[in-house]
């Protein structure tokens, strides 16, 4: 027997752990399910949002990289090709051959002063005959010379243009010197016949300026012109202008191959491999590369580019990568931060949800009784050390006490009918002595029919936000726009003594800002009539079951509309003319800002109104 009860007692606490167990483990599966979930997919939306975005800013960044490089050197070369075309243009303009060639070499001092990249200008003949004008090295002066290369010989310039349809265009390459070269060339035509060609010379340390002025990334960003490391190739991985702030390479180095340049990491160029790009990139011949020397990786991009006369040339840029590049390092960095912290809250979920499946039984049963209204015979629930769930057992035990107390005085039918048409009576239609005010737009169907629509509602909004932040700054309430007025007032729901005062004050700060958008805008001047009376109405939800609306209705509306409409032949309006009825005044004391303009009849109403009007606003006598 001792033994039986034994046992009944351990499967008796069994089963009451188990079912307690039951409940903790459910819900602290449900707590870290969602956490982890929900963890996981903000985790994976962001690391993929960010990935995305990442790529996308160095695509765009890289683009616009290459393609302003293009520009800039567009912007440099451009002027030099339109020279000696207008030269050419200008020479065979002339009458006979050799006033053409001597107007030709008369152009040449005014292009050098005038074109920053043209470094000097030569004129080749038929007979072999090769004159120049370059810059001084003061740069202040010409000076002419005859130059010694054979790249500028009539008959070398003729076996090139015969081979192009293009006029101009581009001579050879000159990069024994000190200071490289390439020219732009134009042929001169007399009667069909070549007499001579002109000839700019760009040089190279120019576009290599051009190249070491850039100082923004492809997106706006200013970057540190000391990272970046620029350059053109030629389609054979030859160095045709270069700009480094890191590597001193010589002028006379261009030309050579990337591998012989001297550059480390153009030397690994062909070497590395492209990296995948979007489809929009691959259009535009945007390549990506990294490159590793030693221990820094290097994001080079370059922008293959065809030029009119079918060469290929490849302009690009290199920089350490965790200069503008590292937003990869930060996405790992943060992939590992939020599983951390997915980790880190799912056990915070488990320790949190074992304190609370405790008391959560006894809390969703009292919840189903109050959903019954079922209020008797109900014992308090047990307290609970986490602050959260005692302050919910406490008010429930505090709301089970009063609900118990209320059921002795309410009848339980009537009780529940409240809940379900719900207890909040603010907006129950009453009478009640309110401030109205009435706005309205003089002359605005003249305005609006010489405007279109779209002008028509921008007016009337800009003019609306001007009128309803002057109510709002005074604790009143918009009732509702009707066409181009507007219907306001003071005193509910808000209760409030000084309505009245408070609705002149909002009319005086309308006054003064229609007052001042009419100063601004001149082309969009109106002028507004608005009227203020007091007066008893019904306020609250006026409508059907289905569409409640929250208004006044009554005489005093009425009233406070017609004042409106006698204010213009009270006053001329100028901006604004306020006026407001005896009763307004009345109710605001008599204050000192306001003038009587006597009594007046108003349509629809027996006997007169007085009708008194803004000092601010009056601009004549009547």
């Amino acid at each position: 027997m001792k033994l039986w009860n034994r046992i009944r007692r351990k499967a008796i606490g069994i089963r009451r752990c188990y079912y307690k167990l039951s409940l903790t483990w459910l819900v602290s599966l449900t707590f870290v399910t969602v956490v982890t979930l929900c963890g996981g997919i903000v985790l994976y939306m962001s690391v993929h949002t960010n990935l995305k975005n990442t790529r996308s800013l160095i695509e765009k960044a890289s683009i616009m990289s290459t393609e302003s490089i293009n520009n800039a050197l567009a912007a440099y070369m451009t002027p030099a090709f339109t020279s000696v075309y207008a030269i050419k243009t200008y020479a065979e303009e002339q009458p006979t051959a050799q006033s053409a060639i001597f107007r030709a070499r008369q152009t040449f001092r005014g292009v050098l002063f005038g074109v920053k990249s043209v470094e000097g200008l030569v004129l080749s003949l038929p007979n072999e005959t090769v004159w120049g004008l370059k810059h001084a090295k003061n740069r202040q002066d010409l000076v002419s010379f005859h130059p010694e290369q054979s790249l500028f010989e009539f008959s070398r310039m003729q076996a090139i243009d015969a081979e192009t349809d293009e006029d101009p265009f581009w001579g050879d390459f000159y990069a024994s010197g000190e200071d490289p070269f390439a020219t732009a060339t134009s042929a001169i035509r007399f009667n069909g016949e070549t007499i001579g060609y002109v000839s700019a010379i760009i040089t190279m340390k120019g576009v290599g300026s051009v190249l070491a002025s850039r100082d923004e990334d492809g997106v706006g960003n200013e970057i540190d012109a000391e990272d970046v490391t620029r350059f053109i190739l030629t389609d054979k991985n030859r160095v045709l202008a270069y700009s480094s702030p890191t590597n001193e390479l010589q002028q006379h180095n261009l030309l050579a191959s990337i591998s012989e340049f001297g550059d480390p990491v153009l030397a690994k160029l062909e070497t590395s491999k492209k990296q995948p790009f979007s489809q929009r990139a691959r259009q535009r011949g945007v390549e990506l590369h990294l490159i590793y020397d030693g221990e820094d990786m290097y994001v080079l991009v370059m922008q293959k580019l065809i030029s009119p006369d079918g060469e290929v040339y490849y302009v690009g840029e290199y920089q350490l990568a965790n200069s503008r590049y590292d937003e990869f390092t930060r996405l790992i960095n943060s992939v590992f931060a939020g599983v951390a912290v997915v980790f880190l809250s799912a056990l915070v979920a488990i320790f949190f949800a074992r304190r609370l499946a405790s008391p959560l039984k006894g809390i969703a049963a009292r919840a189903q009784k109050f959903g019954a209204l079922e209020f008797e015979h109900l014992d308090p629930l047990p307290r609970s050390h986490i602050r959260e769930v005692d302050q919910i057992t406490s008010a429930m035990n505090a709301s089970t006490s009063g609900l118990q107390a209320m059921s002795r005085y309410i009848p339980k039918s009537l009780y529940a009918k409240l809940m379900a048409l719900g207890i909040d009576r603010a907006a129950k239609a009453k009478e009640a002595e309110l401030t109205i005010l009435f706005t309205d737009i003089e002359g605005f169907t003249s305005i609006s029919e010489h405007r279109s629509a779209g002008e028509v509602a921008s007016l009337l909004n800009n003019h609306f936000k001007l009128l309803v932040s002057a109510v709002e700054a005074h604790q009143g309430t918009v009732d509702k726009f009707v066409g181009d007025g507007m219907l306001a007032f003071w005193g509910a729901p808000d209760e409030m003594e000084d309505h009245a005062q408070r609705a002149i004050a909002a009319a005086e700060d309308m006054a003064r800002a229609i007052q001042q958008a009419n100063e601004a805008a001149p082309e969009n001047e109106i002028h507004v009539r608005i009227a203020i009376h007091t007066g008893p109405v019904i306020v609250g939800n006026v409508g059907a079951v289905e569409r409640w609306n929250y208004t006044i209705v009554g005489d005093a509306v009425n009233v406070c509309s017609r004042l409106q409409s006698l204010g213009g032949t009270i006053s001329t309006v100028k901006g604004a003319c306020v006026v407001l009825s005896g009763e307004t005044v009345e109710k605001a004391g008599h204050p000192d800002n306001v003038t009587y303009r006597g009594s007046h009849e108003v349509r629809g109403r027996k006997g007169k109104v007085e009708v008194w009007q803004l000092n601010s606003t009056i601009c004549d006598e009547q």
